[in-house]
């Protein structure tokens, strides 16, 4: 049995993060500061502590295989732009052990049905651009460009 389970363990979230803050690390060395377990378990916890942002474990059979976190954006309209009001998914991560198995597939329509049970008219996320793998996937599963960032070295 598949199932998220929602969660305000921080320190929990702090270890299921570890493997994609690495691989987020080795894609983007000069940006990412390297793993440290109480820094993030404390950035977990301030996240936490706030209404709008909401962690679940992702569970197979009893075992922890990963985490989704996500934050409800809600915003007046003003002179520039509409109200806006979407479902932002910060993180998603599976365990490397339990990757290539449909899980992440699973997590996101879980996210979505629970945008769509809130009210919530779209989901965003973002990733960055060397990591193929996560385009493929969000592609995969309908996700389409809305905004591109660029960014001059000097």
């Amino acid at each position: 049995m598949v199932r998220l389970q929602r969660t305000e363990n921080a320190a929990l979230i702090a270890a299921l993060n570890q493997p994609i803050h690495e691989h987020h690390l080795q894609l983007a060395p000069s940006f990412f500061a390297e793993y440290n377990h109480a820094s993030m378990e404390a950035a977990f916890s301030e996240m936490m502590a706030r209404d709008d942002y909401h962690f679940f474990t992702a569970e197979v059979g009893g075992d922890i295989i990963g985490y989704v976190g996500f934050q409800e954006r809600v915003s007046e309209a003003n002179a520039f732009r509409q109200a806006v009001r979407t479902l932002y998914v910060h993180q998603i991560s599976v365990n490397p052990e339990a990757k290539r198995q449909g899980y992440g597939r699973w997590v996101m329509e879980e996210v979505e049905r629970y945008a769509i049970a809130h009210g919530f008219p779209s989901i965003e996320l973002d990733y960055w651009s060397v990591n193929e793998a996560a385009a493929a996937f969000y592609s995969q599963i309908g996700f389409q460009p809305k905004r591109q960032f660029v960014i001059k070295h000097l």
